[in-house]
């Protein structure tokens, strides 16, 4: 190695120019990254996988090792498919404690630790409520207020008995049955961007249905991953753009998914403090480190005042919500502040 380098100062300006070029030159062609992406039907809903690498054969590995990642937490956690854990659980631990994976078990403590943070907004035991209103179906509809108040009995995380030493789950009263719909696409696309980083993959884009959006670093030559967030007045239109680096978004909003009734619009999102469809918010987003937190906050941003909500975030740093406030045909927009880095909101 001595010797080459006495010899490039021996060497003519020109060529000792020419080399040190040369010698910068390759590893940076050799270094250039290619998008690549993917995309599958998991959760009844499109989940894309976004790659840039310089390696094609890394890449796409990666993206299908993703995709079949979220498509086995679905096998784990559907509430539509009889033979998943979570449904089987459902079924027997109104009657004895049932005895969870460890997979599982996490993912309902984690639930249960989103709901004493989020001062129970977030409470994924709303199910029957969902059910009365026909939320699980293509056609919900008014239910009873006797169809409601027998919900209620059934619904609440307090009445979900968690054992950490047997690692078992019970269920105090008949009925109740937990949703992983709040947090199910969040948390799937934290286990897939887990492995795409233990395959080497340092720059990845994984969208659950639009909705839930986690990243992995940057593409090449931006900042941040940045991502469109709809209007819901106006469809063409951007309500603001978010950069992503390294966190998740979750956008929840009463157009998503929502049951017109007279004058009034309900949406699917309910607040499980008093049974009863959330009004007079139109769409939230939230940014924060995870895609499953994203999901939760997401939740309490729909569901609190500011002051509350607030409160809340702190609990989680570094997290931003935009919301649309009032109805879809008349809202305005906040921002939490200090979210200008992130959240972008357009004129």
């Amino acid at each position: 190695m001595r010797r080459i380098f006495k010899s490039l100062l021996k060497a003519s300006p020109a060529i000792l120019a020419l080399t040190l070029m040369l010698a910068w030159a390759v590893p940076c062609l050799a270094a250039k990254a290619t998008l690549y992406r993917d995309s599958r039907v998991i959760m009844g809903t499109l989940f894309e996988v976004q790659v840039y690498d310089a390696n094609p054969e890394r890449a796409r590995g990666a993206i299908a090792s993703a995709l079949d990642e979220m498509a086995r937490v679905d096998r784990l956690l559907s509430n539509y498919n009889p033979a998943s854990e979570l449904s089987r659980m459902n079924q027997k631990a109104p009657e004895q404690p049932f005895h969870a994976s460890a997979e599982l078990f996490n993912f309902v403590a984690v639930s249960r630790k989103f709901y004493d943070d989020t001062e129970g907004t977030f409470d994924p035991t709303v199910g029957a409520l969902v059910r009365a209103w026909g939320f699980f179906s293509r056609h919900p509809g008014l239910p009873t207020a006797e169809q409601i108040a027998a919900a209620r009995l059934a619904t609440g995380f307090d009445k979900v008995r968690i054992d950490p030493r047997e690692r078992t789950i019970r269920y105090a009263v008949p009925g109740l049955e937990m949703d992983p719909g709040g947090i199910g696409k969040g948390f799937a696309a934290d286990q897939a961007t887990k492995v795409m980083k233990r395959l080497g993959i340092h720059a990845a884009l994984v969208s659950a249905g639009g909705s839930s959006i986690s990243a992995i670093g940057h593409p090449p030559g931006q900042r941040a991953w940045r991502i469109a967030i709809s209007n819901p007045a106006n469809q063409s239109k951007a309500l603001a753009v978010v950069d992503l680096r390294d966190t998740s978004l979750s956008t929840s909003g009463v157009t998503r998914q929502s049951l017109e009734s007279g004058s009034h619009t309900y949406s699917h999102i309910f607040d499980p403090r008093t049974g009863e469809p959330v009004e007079n918010m139109c769409q939230v987003t939230v940014v924060t480190r995870s895609g499953t937190a994203a999901e939760a906050l997401s939740k309490a941003a729909f569901i609190l005042s500011r002051e509350n909500l607030t409160v809340v975030l702190k609990r989680y740093p570094g997290s931003h919500v935009l919301r649309l406030e009032g109805s879809c045909a008349s809202s305005s927009v906040w921002v939490t502040p200090r979210s200008e880095s992130v959240i972008h909101p357009s004129n």
